[in-house]
This record gives C-alpha cells, structure tokens and sequence, in this order.
C-alpha cells in the first residue's frame, strides 16, 4: 500500500522558519526563497542526483494525474502553475499539448528543464507567481495545478483564481488537485497555509465566477471512469464530509482514510462575468 512519507527535522525547520512570512502579504521573493531553501534541502538529502521528487511523492503517477490527462486529451493551450518537477507538463506536452509551466523555486525549474525526453515537445518553463500571471487574457484553453492551492493563504488563492479566470479562454477549465483537511485534522501542516474540505473550496471557487464539477478519480483504477459531479448535486457529500470530520477520521489508519476521504479534484469553468 502507498504510505504518508515522514518529514524530516530539516524540512520542520525550514517551514517554521518561513511561515508566518508566508501567510501575511508575502512577496514574491518570499515564496521564491523559502521553496528554494526547501529544494535545495530536497537536492542535497538525494546527493544532487536522482528524483528530486521521489521521497515527496513516493506514489508516482497518482491518480489525480491520470484524470488531468484524460480530462485534457491532445491539442489544447495548458498553463500548468506551480510544476515542481514538470512531471505533469511532460506528460502533457507529449500528449501534443502546447504546455507553459510555472514556478515561483528556481531550483525546481532548473531541475525541471533538464528532464530527459523533452527535445521537440512544445513545453516551456517560466519563472512565476501563481498570484500574478503574467500572460494575456484567454490564452489559455485549461489551468492546471497540483498541490498549489493549500500553499496559499486564502487571500493570495483569492488573487489566484481572479488571475486564472483572466488567463483562461472562454469556457476554459481550471483542474485543481488539494489535498482534504479530514486527512490531517489540522487546518494547516507545514507550508500546507491553508486545507480546506470540499463544502468550503467549491462554493469559494463558484465565487470566483466558475461552475465547478468534482472530479472524483478514486474510482479510476477499479472501475476506469472518473465520477463528476456538479455543485448543485454535492449536498450529501458536504454531509459526509461532516461525519467523517466528527467522528476524527484523521485518526484513523491511513489505508482506511485513503479509501473513504473525498478527494478535492475540481474542474472549475470560467463563466463570463455580469457587466452593466
């Protein structure tokens, strides 16, 4: 079975560190520092050599990945913000997408340009801040991010999505994977600023000028389809989302949990907003 990788005391030291500095008005170079900071521990911890990557996310091709893939498909201008190690743009890109990557860590895009395999694919890193894109208005025909928004206070995710409805086409789709709070039982971990559950990030995205589907990929490997379901029909998961919360599934063995916590996978799309 996948297993929750444990932190180090390094990793603990380097996000008590940048913490505070990141949940109140932080700049742009804040957050470029502190992710640096924390890659460059990533790098040294692998000797400079191999996936950096690999104790972060020691499951691989997880399941979220697999549902933006084939939510994607081929031919389509994709903006992925907060690449890491461009796993997810490669893979997109070698789908015949045309794929910009963004991230805010020098380090993770260095690491990410000298990944085998991209000759001739139409892949470009750029350095950015997810709350300030800088690209034209509707360029984009999807926005994607993995494991970006819980790195976020909520105001700056406010930023983010205004700065994704403007980047995006019309009818253009946000796919967005964070992890839940039930997982924890915290609102926050580490540089984790701020978790939600799914009843509070959908209705914050509709607010944002998006008609939001769940995505629900767990059902992806046993039966091949991905569950969608439109906001006006997800009052009985918020319910359960409650349940799971009172009766502290946090602590609760984690194959359990992996199975029976809603993960948050969102298609938000852009809906043109009132003018007059």
């Amino acid at each position: 079975m996948p297993h929750q990788r444990v932190k180090t005391q390094r990793e603990y030291e380097i996000e008590q560190k940048w913490r505070e500095r990141l949940l109140h008005n932080p700049t742009t170079e804040d957050f470029q520092q502190a992710y640096d900071e924390l890659h460059a521990w990533f790098l040294e911890e692998q000797g400079g050599e191999g996936d950096i990557y690999a104790r972060v996310n020691p499951r691989g091709m997880d399941r979220s990945r697999v549902a933006v893939l084939r939510e994607i498909g081929t031919g389509k201008r994709v903006l992925e913000v907060g690449c890491g190690d461009g796993a997810t743009s490669y893979l997109l890109a070698q789908r015949g997408n045309s794929v910009v990557s963004i991230d805010v860590s020098t380090i993770a895009l260095e690491r990410a340009r000298t990944r085998p395999g991209q000759e001739g694919l139409n892949l470009r890193y750029d350095y950015g801040d997810a709350r300030d894109l800088r690209y034209e208005a509707s360029s984009f025909d999807y926005v994607v991010s993995e494991h970006l928004v819980e790195h976020l206070a909520p105001a700056d995710l406010s930023r983010h999505l205004a700065e994704v409805h403007r980047v995006l086409k019309p009818n253009g789709c946000y796919l967005f994977f964070t992890p839940s709070r039930l997982w924890h039982g915290r609102r926050s971990v580490g540089f984790h600023l701020h978790v939600y559950l799914l009843a509070e990030i959908c209705p914050l995205v509709r607010r944002h000028d998006f008609a939001v589907t769940w995505l629900e990929p767990r059902f992806l490997p046993r039966w091949g389809f991905v569950l969608q379901l439109p906001l006006a029909l997800l009052g009985p998961i918020f319910v359960y989302e409650r349940i799971l919360q009172a009766v502290s599934v946090h602590r609760w063995p984690e194959f359990i949990r992996a199975r029976i916590i809603p993960s948050i996978m969102i298609r938000a799309r852009k809906m043109e907003r009132a003018t007059g």
